[in-house]
Order: structure tokens, then C-alpha cells, then sequence
């Protein structure tokens, strides 16, 4: 589903990306790479198959976008160094043509020397280009003729039915000026939202992507 996001179009897609085809550049939030190494050395098994289902969502998406960039809303690794670190510097590695660009969320904790081994930028607050803002958190007041891209939220809905069955799904999130993206990795949850009158709701199911 293509948005207008200040003037630029923007294509909201079910594997929970955006993807701007004016300047090839990739947009995800929250991946939390690392999350299952660092729960199971707590004690609590998380499937270890998680991170290989996302990085087959990313090269799926590297495959058929071709984009020259990857904007990294915050939350790249979860939490302190292990393992599954060298797995995403293998990944970086295998596409030497694509610059990665970090703007360090809450969770980004590592020594800023590991993030400087596989992006060409980071970013500690904002980037901000033209007349977008991205940000790992939500911006509270937004530049006149501005708009945000953001991540942290995780945000999902519930959807009803007629026979009080329902569904929790992950969305894309529009409200005063600001797209909030659902996040990217497989276990991160979601934050139920109940949406503002005036925000846009985009709900992301297996296949599409569309309003409610």
C-alpha cells in the first residue's frame, strides 16, 4: 500500500517495512537480533529459528527492492554482546552494496565500535532529511511541515468479528504527522493501541497491507 509521507511516496509492506523507491532506501524498526541467545542464557527458551525467519524476510526484500540503503530505526540488538552479533556482520558482509544506516534505539547498548564494523552511519538522537524525521522513539512535538518515522511502539491492533472472534495483528500506525512501524523482528510482541479519531490504521496480515 503506497502513502504520501510530506512529499514523498511511500510503500507500507506486509513484512512489516517501508520502502521508498525515489532514493531506493529500506526502512525497518526494531529488529531485536540477539534476543533469544540472551533470554535462553537466562533461562527461557525462545525459538532459535526466529532470527533465521527474519533474515529470510530481509533478503527477500533485498532481492526484489534492490535498495541502496537500510535505515535501522533503533533496536538493531537486543540487549549485551553474544553470538548472533557475528551472524548480522555476516549479513552486512554479503551486501557490501548497501549502506547501513543506524539510528541507535534504547536497546542499542553494544560498544559503538561493533556498530561501526557494519553501518556507515549512526545516529544517536534523529536523522533527519528534507522533510522527514526518523527516530527510534515517537517524537512528542513535531517541526512545522515536518513528519516522523519511527519505531519502539511495536504497535498492533485487535480486529472483531461478527461471532466475537478476534485477531491481534501488527500495523502501521498515522497520527499527527507521524508513522509509527511495526516492528521487524519475530519476537518482539506487540503494543495494542486504541487508535486517535483522526489516525490512519494499517493493519499487516500475512499477504497485504491495508487500512481500517
Amino acid at each position: 500500500m503506497e502513502v504520501q509521507l510530506g512529499e514523498e511516496t511511500y510503500v507500507l509492506l506486509n513484512e512489516k517495512a517501508l520502502f521508498r523507491a525515489s532514493d531506493a532506501t529500506l526502512i525497518i524498526a526494531d529488529l531485536h537480533l540477539g534476543k533469544a541467545q540472551h533470554f535462553r542464557k537466562n533461562g527461557l527458551y525462545l525459538p532459535q529459528k526466529s532470527a533465521e525467519k527474519d533474515y529470510e524476510r530481509l533478503n527477500f526484500l533485498i532481492d526484489s527492492l534492490q535498495p541502496q540503503r537500510i535505515i535501522l530505526l533503533g533496536d538493531l540488538f537486543h540487549s549485551s554482546f553474544n553470538h548472533e552479533w557475528n551472524i548480522f556482520c555476516e549479513f552486512v558482509n554479503a551486501h557490501k552494496t548497501i549502506d547501513f544506516v543506524l539510528v541507535l534505539g534504547n536497546h542499542d547498548i553494544l560498544e559503538e565500535k561493533h556498530y561501526k564494523d557494519v553501518c556507515s552511519k549512526i545516529v544517536k538522537d534523529t536523522l533527519e532529511e528534507g522533510d522527514v524525521i526518523f527516530s527510534h522513539h515517537p517524537l512528542k512535538q513535531i517541526p512545522l511541515g515536518k513528519v516522523c518515522i519511527a519505531g519502539h511502539i511495536h504497535p498492533g491492533v485487535v480486529l472483531y468479528g461478527k461471532g466475537k472472534q478476534h485477531i491481534k495483528l501488527p500495523c502501521f500506525y498515522y497520527s499527527n504527522n507521524q508513522l509509527i512501524l511495526p516492528a521487524f523482528g519475530s519476537l518482539t510482541g506487540l503494543q495494542l493501541i486504541v487508535p486517535e479519531k483522526e489516525a490512519k490504521v494499517y493493519v499487516v496480515t500475512t499477504n497485504i497491507v491495508m487500512e481500517v
